[in-house]
């Protein structure tokens, strides 16, 4: 018998083309190398690429991943600090350069901001890195003093003398350390954690004044001196055209306004699909349309000007395409024959003898990312040279926009990448550096910055995947789960099947299918929580369902659901299905036990749990969370979210604030998905324009969070996008159990139930 399961590759080219894979090795021979005069690490002696040491004994590190506001700024310094034992007060940081990581055979291993990986694929290597160079640094100074290696140690940046407590500073060891073959990884011996001074502490964010003070600068505070600034239109119906526009509208307007014409193009992610491969298999390529830019002395006059262009516009083929409509084909296909994707015994025979039967169908519209700095993004073109200021998810196809479209070399491609204001999956997708050097290559020597309005980032933008699906389900005469179908049709996205698939309660008869219509023209965007959080809300709602309809207790229910001693003995892979299901139920058990779930409950209030882990596929190493939601209906029927409990466990933790922080801004997402988010579209066109009209979660609406992370000696795991999905699941059964509706369609609205 078969797992469900989707594999290691099936997954992969799900979320990536061309970004970096997880090998490594790092034996590079090192050297000085700077990146350009802002850069901290010109004077200093470059180590392995990860570690700048300079004169003064500051230590650079490098960061290879876009700061979002994540932390990935702090705790990937700490897995550095760690293991080379730095003096943090001595620190600093840069962001990683693409070309070099190219130059240097992904060095930098994992390169694009997604998935909550940067601990989990950067960890090992970051660890190996610098004790590495540690090794290298005490193997000079014990030549130098004609000592064996074992006699000395590092700390606070230096190599010290065990025995007579001299210390000799980094950077007098450095220039030496860099002609020096690392060490093999065999060879090392890592700390044990009980010694640890980083990893595992609460360091204080190295950008925390800035953000509460307001200091902080993001890729939109970007300027230059004789820096023009660009407002820009994209065709407002998917798939439209320019036509023409009249540049005697704008004539005389403050700001000495310039129109540009941009070309649409294929960009981001998920695009173009890699050579060889079935654009079928692949992630849905994503589609920039044609655009008109107006550059002027200030963002405003030209946003003025170009809001007074007359503009004839192309409709194109889609011009009559309505959400509405749409959600109604998308049901007709879940119910249709659709291919199977995953299946284990035999659900029609299970469904036929089944004492109950239950059907329901669930739906999730389009939704936008929304990070709260619009799209932006500066460039230079001059002298044969492209420099490209970016707050990119996906810097290294950013870079390759740079010098593709300029027409330069690799190397005439300068990337200097920037702090983002939120990211949530928007900024993989590269459509505003492809404007941007289009803009620059038309005004060369002068520098420009690209700001889209928050109408047009919002209007034009790529949406998590609006999604149907069917759910049947069977009950024996005890209440017992017996057969499960899911049947999934989906917008136009990458494949995601794993969301509706990967569920780890495992019902004896399953199947599952799957559908993209990739012929939708409204184009895909990743979106914080991905595949998960279209699905496990939906999974765990008919899984309510059911329960509800065999009389038991939810965690009673689901305990029984993930008995590992139901998991078949003749499953393929049933040793990690088994372990799996052990990891949910230890969870589930600790949130019960913890997290208030036998609490005393009242009149019109109710309390929902779920517990989940994001197992792309058979043996990922994913976390697991569990979550308890309390609601209310006060005494006008309105619905309140009073608290939300979640519990992790994310194998080793790197600072525990910043996952704090991560897991209560991830609640804060989620109630924003589930009660308010909904992208429509008529006439081809998003309805909304900004956040009156697609708000986010107000502060006076956040319910009380109470957080437990668990400890764990296992390698870090996901932690940024995963207690959205579990949050959304919880929160869906607590509203049934408080006597409001079953909820089978997000947003959620103000709901109001009737009080007698």
């Amino acid at each position: 018998m078969s797992d469900i399961n989707l594999t290691r590759r099936g997954f992969i080219r799900g979320i990536a083309t061309t970004a970096a894979g997880v090998s490594f090795t790092l034996t590079l021979a090192s050297c000085s190398m700077g990146l350009g005069e802002d850069d901290d690490s010109t004077n200093g002696i470059d180590l392995l690429s990860w570690v700048i040491i300079q004169p003064d004994n500051t230590v650079v590190l490098r960061v290879p991943q876009t700061e979002l506001g994540q932390g990935v700024s702090t705790t990937i310094p700490q897995m550095l600090a760690e293991e080379l034992e730095l003096d943090w007060e001595q620190v600093k940081v840069e962001p990683y350069s693409p070309a070099e990581n190219q130059a240097r055979d992904n060095v930098f291993v994992w390169t694009t901001t997604l998935g909550s990986l940067s601990a989990h694929y950067l960890y090992e290597p970051t660890q190996q890195a610098a004790a590495q160079i540690r090794m290298m640094l005490i193997d000079v100074a014990a030549q130098r003093l004609g000592l064996g290696p074992d006699e000395l140690t590092a700390s606070a940046s230096h190599v010290v003398n065990m025995a007579t407590g001299d210390r000799i500073p980094y950077a007098d060891l450095a220039e030496e350390a860099a002609q020096k073959t690392p060490p093999e990884p065999a060879s090392i011996v890592f700390k044990e954690p009980s010694s640890r001074s980083f990893v595992g502490k609460s360091v204080e964010r190295r950008d925390l004044r800035e953000l509460t003070t307001g200091q902080k600068d993001f890729g939109i505070d970007f300027e230059l001196p004789g820096m023009r600034f660009v407002a820009i239109k994209q065709s407002p119906t998917f798939g439209g055209s320019l036509i023409n526009y009249d540049a005697g509208s704008i004539a005389g307007m403050a700001g000495n306004p310039e129109i540009v014409k941009v070309e649409g193009a294929h960009v981001g992610y998920n695009s173009p699909v890699p050579e060889g491969e079935d654009p079928d298999l692949w992630a849905a390529p994503v589609h920039m349309d044609d655009a008109v830019a107006v550059v002027a002395d200030s963002w405003w006059q030209a946003k003025s000007a170009l809001d007074r262009l007359a503009i004839d516009w192309d409709a194109g083929d889609h011009a009559d395409f309505s959400s509405a409509t749409y959600f109604e084909t998308m049901a007709e296909l879940a119910r249709g024959d659709i291919p199977t994707v995953a299946e284990t015994g035999n659900v029609d025979a299970a469904m036929a003898e089944a004492a109950q039967r239950i059907s329901s169908e669930y739906r999730y519209p389009f939704m936008e990312p929304a990070p709260l700095e619009p799209m932006n993004c500066s460039a230079l073109v001059e002298d044969g040279e492209v420099h490209l200021w970016t707050n990119s998810q996906f810097p290294d196809d950013a870079w390759r926009i740079a010098y593709e479209l300029a027409g330069v070399s690799p190397e005439k491609a300068i990337l200097h990448l920037q702090d983002a204001g939120g990211g949530f999956g928007r900024r993989l997708q590269n459509d505003f550096v492809h404007q941007v050097i289009q803009i620059a290559m038309a005004m060369p020597g002068t520098p420009v910055k690209l700001i889209q309005s928050r109408e047009e980032s919002l209007r034009r933008s790529y949406y998590a995947p609006l999604t149907v699906a069917q759910f049947d389900g069977g009950l024996d005469g005890q209440g017992n789960v017996t057969c499960w179908s899911c049947s999934v049709a989906s917008s136009m996205a990458a494949e995601q099947s794993y969301g509706a698939v990967r569920f780890p309660f495992r019902p004896e008869n399953t199947r599952f299918r799957y559908k993209r219509d990739m012929e939708s023209p409204v184009p895909f965007g990743w979106m914080r929580g991905v595949g998960f959080t279209q699905h496990l809300w939906m999974n765990f709602s008919f899984l309510d369902e059911l329960r509800q309809a065999s009389g038991q207790d939810p965690v009673s229910f689901y305990r029984g659901l993930l008995d590992p001693d139901h998991i078949p003995q003749d499953l393929e892979g049933r040793e990690l299905a088994v372990g799996r299901a052990e990891r949910n139920r230890r969870l589930l058990d600790h949130a019960v036990q913890n997290g208030g779930w036998n609490a005393p409950k009242h009149r019109g209030t109710g309390r929902g749990i779920a517990v989940s882990d994001s197992d792309y596929y058979a043996g990922y190493d994913s976390s697991t969370k569990a979550a308890i939601v309390d609601v209310s209906f006060g005494v006008d029927g309105l619905l309140s979210i009073d608290r939300v409990y979640v519990a992790i466990d994310a194998g080793t933790v790197i600072n525990p604030d910043i996952v704090h922080g991560q897991l209560e801004g991830g609640i804060a997402y989620a109630l924003t998905t589930a009660l308010l988010s909904e992208i429509t579209i008529e006439n081809g066109q998003v309805r909304q324009s900004n956040f009156h009209d697609y708000p986010i979660l107000k502060m006076d609406r956040m319910p009380t969070v109470q957080i437990d992370v668990l400890e764990s000696g296992e390698a870090p795991t996901s932690v940024g996008e995963d207690s959205i999905p579990i949050t959304i699941a919880a929160l869906i059964n607590a509203i049934a159990d408080a006597g409001g509706p079953r909820i089978r369609q997000l947003p959620i609205g103000d709901l109001r139930i009737a009080r007698s």
